[in-house]
């Protein structure tokens, strides 16, 4: 084992760092952490997929090189895990739970190469393994899952560039941030960061001179070659949705609006991590750039910058809590390293103690979230419940599959693509459920089989109160039932349900195949 000292004499570590947390404290954290993780995989397993993660499993039923929302890698995850576990809910997760162990092993070698300080590294896992996070990361299957792992990737290969000085990490670094941008469009975001710590620098400037960045630049653009032609022949669809979509959401406030996106970083991180990461970051750009090094201007050049991007974006524009996930590699690593080396003094006791509460003050939170996913025994009302999002699908749509199954229905119709995934899921499956607008979501599926809707009835879920949607096309509608989801318990939670008969034509009039990039259906 590598001591803190031995480290300094390599000059990779800081003589006077001192962690502030003993063998016991680090034991602890690191069995909190590995009960965690047994959490993460029984709930997996066990809780109802969340909307997001119902639509994209419909997606990896039709695999593409692209789609309306995001790029394609969470589809390829999803059917990885459903093909060696089947359509169930731990098959969507699994590809993502594996990769949050991967994700912490990739933060704790990255560590190692940057600092060569075990305790440390591991003290870093604990951290990032502490927070909300991390958990909902494993859990739920969403872009921000595979965006998160390959961001670390992108992390652990620039270290080892930093550690070892061979240039071949640059195409580890290439695939990585290829692959992240395949996962999620704001993967882009790392890049303002890795161009300042090439510049800043005299390790990094040396490469600009060597082939080997214009190789893994070329990787990069290899990787991202398949959704950039899917945009190509979707008339950009998917790049323009999420450029409209960073800017579409106006806030009332932006003081109020920075404020909520801050609040959202301490829910998700938990307070006392969030805070440190958000100091971590900067300090790290500030003694990177004031002695030129390369480790501490790796973790705060790109970490920093999209803190900044984030927080100033939000005066302007709401900022989803899930959007910066895919800084936290970088800045756990700020902050734990920069907490090491600033609070080894004894005149920071206040700052010491609450570095080393806030893993355990983390684990805690991440602990309450479960247990109220998996049992709901604190008593919260249900629209302040994030986890009810997760609850009650399995039921309603046994009840709407009971429905059509008695009424001799083919198809189930909706207007929102939210419980076309859910029912599609829970007993209709990828082809029994359509959308009947927003068919843009829908261009790699095939065309919907108009002979289902002429040969039986049909059903139309609506949210309860919605305008009625796709009546004209059929001679009588006819509303059958009012379904609320179970767990929800709220009035939006409240689906009616018509049965249509007599279909006329016309319903899919506007073909994706033929318009691409165009919404249709617009009834």
């Amino acid at each position: 084992m590598v001591s803190v000292a031995e480290a300094a004499l390599r000059g990779k570590a800081d003589p006077s760092s001192r962690a502030p947390v003993g063998t016991l404290g680090l034991t602890l954290g690191l069995f909190a952490v590995s009960c965690l993780i047994v959490a993460r995989f029984v709930l997996a397993a066990t809780t109802d997929l969340a909307e997001d993660e119902a639509y994209y499993w419909m997606w990896s039923k039709h695999l593409a090189a692209g789609y309306y929302d995001h790029p394609a890698m969470i589809a390829w995850w999803i059917r990885a895990g459903t093909e060696i576990f089947g359509d169930t809910a731990f098959g969507v997760r699994f590809v993502g739970l594996l990769s949050t162990v991967a994700g912490s092993y990739l933060l704790w070698r990255a560590s190692l190469a940057l600092f060569a300080d075990r305790a440390a590294a591991l003290l870093a896992v604990v951290w990032m393994n502490g927070t909300i996070l991390s958990a909902a990361a494993g859990i739920v299957s969403t872009p921000d899952t595979p965006l998160a792992f390959f961001a670390t990737c992108v992390l652990f290969a620039l270290a080892k560039l930093i550690e070892t000085e061979r240039g071949a990490w640059w195409l580890g670094v290439g695939g990585a941030l290829g692959l992240a941008f395949m996962s999620k469009y704001t993967a882009a975001l790392m890049l303002p960061g890795l161009f300042l710590w090439m510049a800043g620098t005299r390790e990094g400037r040396r490469w600009f001179l060597r082939p080997e960045p214009y190789l893994g630049a070329l990787v990069a653009i290899a990787a991202i070659a398949p959704v950039v032609w899917w945009n190509y022949a979707h008339d950009w669809a998917s790049f323009a949705k999420q450029a409209a979509h960073g800017v579409k959401d106006k806030p009332a406030n932006a003081f109020a609006s920075v404020g909520e996106l801050l609040g959202g970083q301490a829910g998700l991180a938990t307070p006392l991590i969030f805070l440190f990461c958000l100091w971590g970051s900067f300090y790290a750009l500030a003694r990177g750039l004031r002695r030129g090094d390369a480790r501490w201007l790796l973790l705060g050049g790109i970490a920093a910058p999209m803190w900044a991007f984030f927080i100033v974006h939000a005066a302007s524009q709401k900022i989803q809590p899930n959007w910066p996930g895919l800084v936290y590699p970088f800045a756990i690593l700020a902050a734990v390293h920069g907490g090491l080396a600033v609070l080894g003094h004894r005149r920071a006791l206040t700052l010491r103690t609450a570095f080393v509460a806030a893993p355990f003050i983390g684990a805690a939170f991440t602990l309450v979230a479960l247990l109220q996913l998996g049992t709901g025994a604190i008593p919260i009302e249900a629209k302040k419940d994030p986890t009810t999002r997760m609850k009650g699908w399995s039921a309603l749509g046994a009840d709407i599959d009971r429905l059509r199954r008695e009424h001799g229905a083919g198809l189930v119709l909706t207007d929102r693509y939210a419980i076309t995934g859910e029912l599609a899921f829970h007993g209709m499956g990828a082809d029994g459920v359509v959308q009947i607008n927003d068919r843009i979501r829908y261009s790699n599926f095939p065309s919907p089989d108009e002979s289902r809707l002429k040969d039986a009835p049909a059903l139309l879920v609506l949210k309860a109160g919605s305008q009625q949607k796709a009546f004209p096309a059929f001679d009588s509608a006819v509303q059958i039932a009012t379904v609320t989801r179970p767990g929800g318990l709220q009035p939006r939670d409240a689906y009616a349900v018509f049965l249509l008969s007599g279909y006329r034509g016309g319903l899919f009039a506007c073909d994706p195949a033929t318009r691409q990039g165009k919404t249709c259906s617009q009834m």
